[in-house]
């Protein structure tokens, strides 16, 4: 990435070869950070950005005409399903898309009448693990797993659930405008300094993904949602069969203020980087404010098994990812034993050390310790 450095009012400033948010171009974008003004000299777009210091940011979404921005949740609200085999109808949970029909078994459901303000998702992600798989998925991951018994090696998974879940994943790119503080060593007699940047950002965020439900109360499901979405395809009901799917519960009002809130991390490390690479020092801080440009969501279903297995008198939560084996739970370990028997053992050789220096002090081991001593 090509860089520019000015020197500005004292102040030495940087700025990053960033887009334009209005044409997309690269060459010759200007920043002045006297007025905060991004400069694009071929469709003359000026872009006033925020102060650091500022709370407010601006945000420019790609999805205002969707029709459902604000979070849903149904609660205890049902909805009707028919069964087109047998005719059979049955009241499911508003935030389910399919289910069986209990009557006749078969995966041929619809629903009766279709709620106009509940987004429907756009792609799904297929199952490519089989529900026969994840026990030997369970199994090897717990060979992972360091200090446990040996008996945990013969748990079976119960009540495994091969669900489709709702996620929304979301694209953005962001010019953040900053000012970094970046301390050197001193020469003379050894005293710090600091300097002071201004700079301009421009930095790409790709599928930052968000588990759009409130009712899944499974909490591994962030550590297995690695999916591959380059394999997703149109969202279609016979990817469903056979598999219950919940609708989202959080909307995307909601679900991009949760992205948002998981990109500050990543862009002062980013910007850290940069200015380190620039001038060399140590940044300590950075302050900053972000716009967001060319946001784009897409919600969508993933495959994901959720199940249990009890060891003892406790049952312990599984998540597999469905598509990629991804596996994920905690396990009981005999850690805590080995570290509290290897304190006991400590104290006990202490004791009987100590105890056989008082009753034999005519001992050689008494003149031992104390000719080291």
């Amino acid at each position: 990435m090509a860089e520019n450095n000015l020197v500005i009012g004292g102040i030495n400033t940087t700025s990053s070869d960033v887009h334009c948010p209005g044409c997309g171009g690269t060459i010759g974008i200007t920043f002045d950070p006297s007025t905060m003004t991004l400069s694009c000299p071929f469709c003359g777009l000026s872009t006033k950005l925020p102060q650091p210091e500022e709370a407010s940011t601006s945000d420019e979404f790609d999805f205002n005409s969707a029709m459902q921005r604000a979070s849903v949740n149904w609660g205890h609200v049902k909805k009707l399903i028919i069964c087109s085999n047998c005719g059979g109808q049955t009241l499911y949970d508003a935030e389910q898309v399919t289910g069986a029909c209990p009557f006749c078994g078969s995966t041929s459901v619809t629903p009766a009448a279709e709620n106009e303000q509940i987004m429907a998702p756009g792609s799904v992600i297929p199952f490519s693990v089989s529900q026969e798989k994840t026990q030997e998925i369970f199994i090897n991951f717990m060979k992972k797993k360091h200090c446990i018994s040996k008996k945990l090696l013969n748990c079976k998974l119960e009540n495994t659930v091969g669900i489709y879940l709702p996620f929304i994943t979301f694209d953005a790119y962001t010019i953040t405008s900053y000012i970094a503080e970046i301390v050197y060593s001193g020469a003379n007699e050894g005293r710090a300094y600091s300097k002071y940047f201004k700079g301009v950002f421009g930095h790409t965020f790709d599928d930052i993904v968000i588990f759009a439900s409130k009712k899944i109360k499974n909490p591994y499901i962030s550590r297995i949602q690695k999916f591959d979405f380059s394999q997703a395809v149109p969202y279609s009901p016979e990817y469903l069969a056979g598999h219950p799917a919940e609708r989202y519960t959080i909307g995307l009002n909601d679900g991009w203020k949760r992205a948002k809130a998981e990109m500050p991390r990543p862009l002062q490390k980013a910007i850290e980087k940069h200015e380190e690479k620039m001038h060399g020092g140590t940044p300590v801080r950075v302050r900053f404010s972000t716009n967001y440009y060319n946001v784009k969501y897409r919600y969508l279903l993933a495959p994901v098994y959720l199940a249990r297995y009890r060891y003892g008198r406790k049952t312990y939560q599984v998540a597999i990812n469905g598509q990629t084996g991804q596996t994920y739970f905690d396990a009981p370990t005999y850690l805590l034993k080995m570290i509290l028997l290897l304190v006991a053992a400590g104290i006990l050789i202490l004791a009987a050390y100590f105890g056989y220096m008082y009753f034999f002090p005519d001992s050689p081991i008494f003149w031992f310790y104390r000719f080291a001593n």
